[in-house]
């Protein structure tokens, strides 16, 4: 144990909160006087303040001091302050406490954390290996150099300034032996290594290896003079080598001490001076706009040998690239500008993707494979900035800082505080600085500063300057947001240190982070294996977990603050979860001089820092928090009279036994809180106790040794004769491991071998199936080609026309031609062999599949192949099959959704893709808004989504032995209908369009918008009417009704949400005594103090009964229980005979206001029903008037409508066999009613189709904008809080595209879009935000595809679906 009267603790006081007064002065003069004397740490309760020194202090982290730390029992306690201190303290929790712990280093940039990082993980290596010889502890230290040379840089204010986070993870066993290390990183900068301000430089790894390269290398790989490289931005006389980490040799040797890195270290060199030499390509023309074409095709030439391509490749990758134009390619010359950023894009790509390897090599070699018990991290995070110009980097690296300081403001302040109050203490005294506005005006996901800059680069016309109007719309009331008049690209946001001011110009670009697919294929294919492992895309996992297709890559755009925020996110939750301990850097002046301490300076980051608020908090507070129980246990016996009561009484006792002042404590109502220094005495004490008796425990051990040793020379001989035995048994356990590890290695090579030939199957097959949609695609243009002329030809001649109708036959047939002689012969032959048996059934289905032409065989009966005809394919045959086995289908056990491959191949290409040619052949696709790139088609991964939702939904109700038409838990009279919190389904909606000629085509296939799940067994919907008095608190009820009064939303804080009576999904039948009657609740309502409402909701019997059902009265079936919902029904008309009329009136959104009693139509139709076809031909946004004037009057016409009624009792269709429901489903949900349908009304087969339990049903649905005027009729939610997101498998940050509100009669409500509705993708691109989908339809023209789920609420409190 170290005596502390022999320790120097230095001048002043090392703890702060011992100070007098703790008025700037006094706590500037203790920090001075401590500084100058160098001892440059200060205590503050859990808080290590640490002042760099910008000088060499040997003395201070010399081997013995490291052990002295090391051998006390309470270092914080009996020596000086010290990050040693704080090391013993995190490393000796762990093990007494059994919980992982953390230390945050946080401060400005230049105030000394990366040295504050090694310095702690010197102190755990030392004190957890029991030997500085482990080689383990060795690698974790030597991580250092090699992280600093690729991680860290010279700024204007730090010449060793970290470019990226570090969280460093160190594992530990139950002992407190580290058993291994890890670390995440965070935003490394990458527009460091293209520019750098005046005054700075690039990561010190590139100086390193360009000046300590052999002669021999530089010559080989034509490495001019560092000052004449371009990258660098340095002379001749500006770069000082002394203050880099380390030299050339000393990187090397520490990279050799990680395996993955010996062997790669000179190709880790070529990839950085394959960069440099990039850096020095310049272009001919100065301007912009021209043409791009080298100065020096011979600096492109030395760059690409060291990444192991062509340079003619390379070069023509930079200065242009290939377009698809029709059917045809063609070669686009890039501009300058363009090409310098391809070139400077590459760069960076090449830079990080080398960062991560390194970082990923480091980690695999030290990584613990196994579980470990605890760990020990340290987050050493970029620190604040504020540069002349501060960028996109700069505002996530002051982000970080913000939601660093936000949890220490948590961990010091308000869970303290919560914790006095709760326990009845007074803190009225204690004040802090809270920032939360601060993190919320960034991050706030409806308008924070880094959602909008994700969403606006989203939209095609998106710019810097239209986000930077959003950011100054939304935030001109802020407080801690404001514009700079003078600046008109720049805006300023006020963090804890202080206001920084943002240049917004490139945001966007720096969000995309674009790499053009030509410079990824290209390195890809590179005759360098290290190259093209960099530039690698991991493998997307297979459906079904083996065997099968790979998923493919999601065409949702995900931007790099997208990605930090979601890793800085999983920090904190990391960090919160562990014991933190606080150590705040800071800089004595801002020239990094040493003996050079500004007062200013450092005034501002004591209050910045929060350090002042902590100092200030814990004088006035209690530190130490213990349970009675907890501290009477620990202290009890090493107190002398510290009595045997217990609770209150005793911990009194015990503390005053302990010479304890009674103003240095509080007991609460269960917990003692203990003033600055009370643990650590008390924890002094318990020390001496169990110091004093180690002496009694020693003399028995002693004996026992004794003891042991006697017995142990009596069995001297027997153990030697055991210990050979042993070892011969060992040799032969070595032998043996031997056998196994070499049979292991040969099956892992194996192994390696099968990977490498499925890949480059997989390859294989993905060229074939492009190839297979590009020629669906042109036999379709062809034929459409072929038809245009034939019809341009007219009908001169006979000939022409039975050529005409030979032609439109041979095209029904999916064939281009007609077949040859030779193909004649060939299935004259194979007829033969089928009439003489000679040939399986399976040889028939394959010569169906690869044939469109429909076999017969000899005697007319259909054959196998047949069984195609049934499906009515729009595709040829054998593209729908192959492109279905693309999506992961199997072809027999997914016969059933095999028009979802019919559908995906006549798709219109999305919206702002183009098709591109990278150097190797191969087609891509790009997107230039947000400049992503897909090497699959992008509506590839929404109809694989599709696939899968649409059999998971048919694999469980076949597992539940139940079928798409049939629900068993619903009564018999519920036709199938769904319902969710009172909210009613439509039934299926009906959606199609005409094509060229007029003719009808076949509708989506669109399941029920609602679902519910599963009632148990018995279980029955019962209905309920409750009266609920309401008082106004503002001028509004604060609620959101649909158009029969179901409440859809709650304003948070209104009349209803304070009161809580009504819930989502009631509907509002009365209002004061005055039934509603049809009427909306705002037309009714007469606004006044009080209000009386009944509702109607309805619950499964089953379901616990709530406090308001005893309340309610339960509804019998007459008084409409049975939910009311939207039925499509057939209906055919005929005009009255003479004059030719129908006997009804229409508004123009084709909705029935009037039907003529004894006219033609009385009985079938009614008003209110909603015309949406007419013979079978959608009306889509025409007027029926126009529709039915233009045909024969003295026909009849089959209408289809839409009406609200209530169920019907039609019991559902009950068939059991998989072929049937498909069948059924097919006939219902993709095809049109039959021709010849009888006048009675016809209730459509698809709307017995029942969605999986539990899961809401997936749809379709097809929006036309014919003009930029034409408005959808479609309102969403602004927030997503009310909806359970988890229910339909959508996560993230940002807003929710989910319907408020569907306008009646409008487009929205035509095309079958209902409140409640989630649009998962919009022409194929999905992740989109409520904001991204409103601009999308209401700047864009033309077809919309949407996919779309139904949303389910969340209940008043939060806890569920309802």
């Amino acid at each position: 144990m170290v005596v502390a009267d022999a320790v120097d603790f230095g001048p002043g006081a090392s703890e702060l909160t011992s100070l007098e007064s703790v008025e700037d002065e006094a706590l500037l003069a203790n920090t001075r006087i401590r500084y100058e004397s160098g001892h440059i740490y200060t205590r503050s309760g859990r808080l290590l303040l640490a002042v760099n020194p910008y000088r060499a202090l040997n003395e201070l982290y010399s081997p013995a001091r490291l052990q002295q730390y090391k051998d006390s029992l309470q270092p914080q306690a009996e020596l000086p302050p010290h990050v040693y201190a704080v090391a013993a303290s995190a490393y000796t929790g762990m093990l007494q406490n059994s919980h992982s712990q953390s230390v945050i280093i946080s401060g400005e940039s230049g105030a000394g954390k990366t040295e504050t990082a090694k310095i702690l993980l010197q102190y755990l290596a030392e004190v957890s290996s029991g030997s500085s010889n482990s080689d383990l502890h060795h690698r974790v230290i030597q991580t250092n150099p090699i992280m600093e040379s690729f991680g860290c840089a010279k700024t204007v204010w730090n010449n060793n300034s970290s470019r990226f986070g570090k969280f460093l993870t160190l594992q530990f066993n139950s002992t407190g032996r580290m058993q291994g290390a890890y670390m995440k990183t965070y935003l490394l900068e990458k527009s460091r290594i293209t520019s750098q301000l005046p005054g700075e430089q690039n990561y010190h790894v590139f100086y390193t290896v360009a000046a300590g390269l052999s002669a021999e290398k530089r010559a080989e790989w034509n490495i001019p003079p560092v000052e004449k490289l371009h990258y660098l931005n340095c002379t001749s006389s500006s770069v000082v080598w002394e203050q880099f980490p380390c030299d050339f040799k000393e990187l090397s040797a520490a990279m050799s001490g990680i395996p993955p890195l010996l062997e790669t270290q000179e190709t880790c060199w070529r990839v950085l001076m394959a960069i440099l030499h990039l850096g020095n390509a310049t272009f001919k023309s100065a301007s912009e706009e021209a043409d791009a074409e080298l100065a020096d095709s011979s600096v492109v030439a030395s760059a690409a040998k060291l990444l192991g391509c062509q340079p003619e490749q390379l070069e023509k990758a930079i200065c242009s690239q290939n377009i698809k134009a029709g059917l045809d390619w063609i070669a686009k010359p890039n501009t300058t500008a363009y090409a310098l950023n391809v070139r400077n894009a590459l760069s960076k790509a090449l830079y990080s993707r080398l960062f991560l390897f390194i970082v990923e090599a480091i980690n695999s070699s030290l990584i613990f494979g196994g579980e470990s018990r605890y760990f020990i991290g340290a987050v050493d995070i970029f620190g604040f900035e504020c540069f002349p110009k501060n960028s996109l980097e700069q505002l996530c690296i002051n982000f970080a800082n913000e939601k660093l300081q936000r949890m220490f403001t948590e961990a010091v302040f308000e869970s303290v505080i919560a914790e006095y109050k709760k326990e009845g203490i007074d803190v009225t005294d204690i004040k802090y600085e809270d920032n939360t506005q601060v993190v919320d005006l960034i991050e706030n996901k409806e308008s924070g500063v880094l959602p909008l800059l994700s969403e606006e680069c989203f939209f095609p016309n998106g710019s810097d300057a239209s986000y930077l109007s959003k950011l100054k719309q939304a935030h001109r009331k802020s407080d801690k947001f404001s514009e700079e008049r003078m600046e008109p690209h720049a805006f300023t946001i006020e963090h804890y240190p202080g206001k920084v001011t943002y240049d917004s110009r490139g945001f966007l670009e720096k969000n995309k982070d674009p790499l053009s697919q030509d410079l990824t294929v290209l390195m890809q294919f590179s005759d360098d294996p290290f190259v093209a492992d960099l530039f690698k895309e991991k493998a997307q996992p297979q459906i079904g977990g083996h065997g099968g297709a790979r998923r493919f890559k999601s065409a949702k755009f995900v931007g790099v603050i997208d990605s930090f925020r979601t890793s800085l996110n999983e920090l904190v939750k990391t960090l919160k979860e562990t014991k933190t301990h606080f150590i705040r850097c800071v800089k004595p002046n801002m020239v990094k001089k040493p003996y050079t301490f500004i007062d200013d300076v450092m005034t501002r980051q004591l209050h910045s820092s929060g350090v002042v608020g902590a100092i200030k908090a814990t004088r006035q507070g209690f530190p130490d928090h213990l349970k009675f129980e907890e501290l009477l246990n620990r202290f009890r016996l090493v107190v002398p009279k510290g009595g045997n009561k217990s609770g209150v009484s005793g911990v009194k006792d015990l503390l005053l036994a302990a010479n304890v002042d009674t103003s240095r404590y509080r007991c609460g109502k269960t917990k003692v809180f203990l003033g600055v220094g009370v643990l650590d005495a008390l924890e002094k004490l318990r020390m001496d106790f169990i110091a004093s008796k180690a002496v009694a425990m020693q003399v028995l051990a002693r004996g026992y040794l004794s003891r042991k040793r006697v017995k142990q020379m009596l069995d001297e001989r027997r153990r030697a004769e055991e210990l050979k035995r042993l070892a011969e048994a060992k040799k032969r356990e070595e032998e043996e491991a031997k056998r196994r590890a070499e049979e292991e290695a040969e099956r892992e090579k194996l192994a390696a071998e099968e990977s490498k030939k499925k890949e480059a199957e997989e390859q294989d097959r993905q060229k074939r199936f492009q190839r297979a949609r590009q020629l669906s695609f042109e036999r379709r243009a062809g034929r459409k080609k072929r038809e245009e002329e034939e019809a341009k030809k007219g009908d001169g001649s006979a000939a022409a026309a039975a050529v005409a109708t030979t032609a439109a036959a041979v095209a029904a047939d999916g064939s281009e031609v007609a077949p040859s002689e030779t193909y004649n012969k060939k299935l004259e032959e194979y007829q033969q062999q089928v009439a003489e048996g000679n040939v399986t059934d399976q040889d028939m289905l394959n010569v169906a599949v690869v044939s469109d032409i429909g076999w017969k065989t000899a005697t007319g009966e259909p054959t196998q192949e047949d069984v195609w005809a049934q499906y009515d394919f729009k595709c040829a045959v054998s593209d729908v099959l192959e492109y279905a086995e693309y999506l992961g289908m199997d072809i027999k056990e997914d016969a059933h959704l095999l028009w979802i491959a019919d559908e995906a191949l006549q798709a219109p290409e999305p919206q702002g893709w183009e098709q591109r040619l990278d150097p190797k052949g191969g087609v891509y696709y790009y997107h230039p808004t947000t400049g992503m790139s897909l090497n699959q088609h992008p509506l590839d991964h929404h109809y694989q989504q599709f696939y899968l939702q649409m059999k998971a939904q048919y694999d469980a109700m076949y597992a539940k032995g139940e079928t798409p038409g049939q629900n068993k838990s619903l009564p018999d009279n519920d036709e199938g209908e769904e319902r969710v919190g009172g909210l009613v389904s439509t039934g299926s909606t009906f959606s199609a369009t005409e094509d060229d000629a007029g003719a009808k085509k076949r509708s989506s296939w669109i399941k029920n918008p609602f679902s519910r799940p599963t009632s148990a067994k018995g279980s029955v919907e019962e209905s309920f009417e409750l009266a609920v008095m309401l008082e106004r608190q503002q001028d509004g009820l604060g609620i959101g009704l649909t158009l029969d009064n179901i409440i859809v939303e709650v304003e948070p804080g209104g009349s209803v949400h304070a009161q809580g009576e009504l819930q989502y999904g009631d509907q509002i039948v009365a209002v004061d005594g005055k039934p509603l009657g049809g009427k909306m609740l705002k037309d009714v309502i007469i606004p006044k103090k009080k209000h009386e409402l009944i509702v109607r909701y309805s619950r499964m019997s089953s379901q616990v009964k709530s406090p308001r059902r005893d309340r309610a009265k339960k509804l019998g079936a007459q008084v409409g229980a049975a939910p009311r919902r939207i039925e499509e029904i057939d209906v055919v008309i005929s005009r009255e005979p003479g004059t030719g009329r129908l006997g009804f009136g229409i508004d123009p959104m084709n909705t029935v206001v009037e039907v003529d009693p004894q006219g033609p139509v009385a009985g079938q139709l009614k008003v209110g029903d909603k015309i949406v076809a007419v013979d079978d031909v959608l009306l889509n946004f025409k007027r029926f008037i126009d529709v039915v004037n233009s045909v024969d009057w003295t026909a009849s016409h089959k209408l289809r409508i839409a009406r609200l009624r209530g169920a019907s009792g039609v019991p559902a269709n009950n068939k059991g066999k998989r072929e049937k429901e498909f069948a059924k489903t097919k006939k219902g949900a993709r095809g049109a009613a039959p021709t010849g349908a009888p006048a009675k009304q016809q209730v459509r087969a698809g709307r017995e189709a029942a969605p999986r339990t539990g899961m809401p049903a997936l749809r379709e649905v097809r929006l036309i904008k014919e003009t930029d005027d034409t408005k959808i009729g479609a309102v969403f939610h602004r927030s997503d809080d009310a909806f359970d997101k988890s229910f339909f498998n959508v996560e993230g940050t940002s807003v929710q595209p989910i319907i408020k509100k569907v306008d009646v009669g409008s487009k929205a409500e035509t095309a079958g879009l209902v409140p409640g509705d989630v649009v998962l993708s919009v022409n194929g691109i999905s992740g989109l935000s409520n904001f991204q989908v409103v601009e999308m339809l209401r700047k864009g023209m033309g077809i919309f595809n949407l996919v779309v789920i139904s949303g389910v609420y969340k209940d008043a409190t939060g806890s569920g679906p309802r």
